[in-house]
């Protein structure tokens, strides 16, 4: 007679286990804490919700158990992703233990903003009007009133079929133009001037600019955040181009460049 091999209690600490694979009540929680960063409106503490969680991570281990038996996780596509997951992970952990202690700190964010404080200026803006119309041969009539000296304000109201018409064709002070080939009409005109013809979204546009206003100096508590999180990430990254500069120098490395 076949003697049925014993299968062990499980753990303590043990939640579940499914064949060889089983996890801990700390690794379960582990789990949870991860899908509560990814997820953050996820209740964790739910009863219903523990169990749903559970209870994929069961089936999942259900299907990979059964694919191995079914010789699927021998196939070569599967063990190149297996592989190539795992580097993503040593690479990760790396990277993380690399970085973990390095962050700007506030005297370093206000030297970096006192030596580059001419370039911590808000965008330009610019205030613009606009006559849209359906064809170009109706913007070009309109067009030749304005320089001939129609108000441009009152030609938009009369002819305009964008919704800034009533208002005169006014858009308001702009920091970005609302599609490229209005930037680019934008940008050889000085205020009071008048652009040519250019096609747009809704037809055929001519814009005016009535004034344009510099950036204006941006303080350095509006900025210190973004001076922090940006030169942390600029010294995070150098730190881990430092390290592998570091082991290339010390690695045979080969590489034929004919196959390249």
């Amino acid at each position: 007679a076949q003697v049925q091999q014993k299968i062990p209690p499980m753990a303590p600490n043990t939640l579940a286990r499914v064949g060889d694979w089983s996890i801990t009540a700390e690794e379960f929680e582990e789990r949870l804490a991860a899908l509560k960063e990814v997820v953050p409106e996820y209740d964790i503490n739910d009863p219903e919700a523990r169990r749903l969680v559970l209870d994929e991570l069961v089936n999942q281990q259900v299907l990979v158990i059964g694919a191995e038996k079914a010789g699927l996780t021998r196939q070569n596509d599967i063990q190149a992703a297996v592989e190539e997951f795992h580097r993503t992970l040593i690479v990760r952990e790396v990277a993380r233990q690399l970085t973990e202690n390095i962050e700007v700190s506030e005297a370093e964010a206000r030297a970096f903003y006192d030596e580059n404080i001419e370039a911590m200026v808000g965008p330009a803006q610019w205030h613009v009007r606009e006559i849209v119309m359906l064809t170009k041969d109706q913007v070009t009539n309109v067009l030749t009133e304005v320089l001939q000296g129609a108000d441009f304000a009152e030609m938009a109201r009369q002819n305009s079929i964008g919704e800034t018409a009533a208002s005169g064709g006014d858009l308001g002070f702009i920091t970005e133009e609302p599609f490229p080939q209005m930037g680019s009409a934008l940008l050889s005109l000085e205020a009071g001037d008048v652009s040519s013809i250019f096609k747009g979204p809704k037809g055929y546009y001519v814009v005016k600019l009535e004034e344009k206003k510099d950036g204006e100096q941006v303080s350095y508590d509006e900025i210190k955040e973004d001076i922090i999180q940006s030169q942390t990430l600029l010294m995070q990254q150098q730190k881990i181009l430092d390290h592998l500069e570091r082991l290339k120098a010390t690695t045979n490395i080969e590489i034929n460049e004919q196959l390249l």
